[in-house]
């Protein structure tokens, strides 16, 4: 249960529950009061009133998120903490979703350089007079690597117009990174090992 503040605290603190100041910033000038006595009387102040982003910061916001320097909800709510906004992260939501954002899965893309395109161009050019009989003295591998700890984590980016990716919507993904167990393979002329 929460404590009953004096009536003076409560009158120095009223201001700032009003004015939308952090939690955390009215804990540093009071260290008696707790967070949930603070939060208590947030809610009794404000009377369930929504905090309010502005046009104008609403607008930053979308911009933003267009050309990926805030990432979704997350980047969106700790950029209203910066303008003294206290928001939660279901708040966040609904404000990009309001805006006109919807959260949608990033496509993921085989990570191939430039550079290895190249190598693979040059040794498919260099070995193509081989004939079936060559080929068969050859042996081809590939390896698969499976997550020992479940699946990768998925990403998601949130746009507000349908069509081609920007380069923050796309995840490029590497073969062989973090833990997991490789499987190794082979075929030949011979056939599979």
């Amino acid at each position: 249960m929460t404590r009953t503040l004096p009536y003076d605290m409560q009158d120095s603190t009223k201001p700032l529950l009003l004015r939308n100041t952090l939690l955390y910033s009215i804990k540093k000038r009071y260290p008696t009061v707790d967070m949930a006595t603070l939060s208590k009387y947030r809610r009794e102040f404000l009377a369930g009133a929504q905090a309010y982003t502005g046009g104008r910061s609403s607008k930053y916001i979308a911009k933003m998120v267009r050309n990926g320097s805030l990432d979704g909800p997350r980047g969106a709510q700790k950029y209203l903490r910066s303008i003294n906004i206290s928001m939660p992260l279901s708040g966040a939501e609904k404000l990009l979703n309001e805006i006109g954002f919807k959260a949608k899965r990033k496509n993921k893309t085989n990570f191939v350089s430039a550079a290895n395109k190249k190598l693979r161009l040059a040794w498919v050019r260099k070995h193509r007079q081989l004939t079936v009989s060559n080929c068969r003295k050859w042996v081809f591998s590939d390896k698969t690597r499976v997550n020992m700890w479940g699946s990768d984590s998925e990403s998601f980016y949130w746009s507000d117009v349908p069509g081609t990716n920007q380069p923050h919507q796309v995840r490029p993904q590497v073969q062989g990174s973090g833990d997991g167990v490789m499987f190794w393979g082979y075929i030949s002329g011979d056939g599979p090992g």
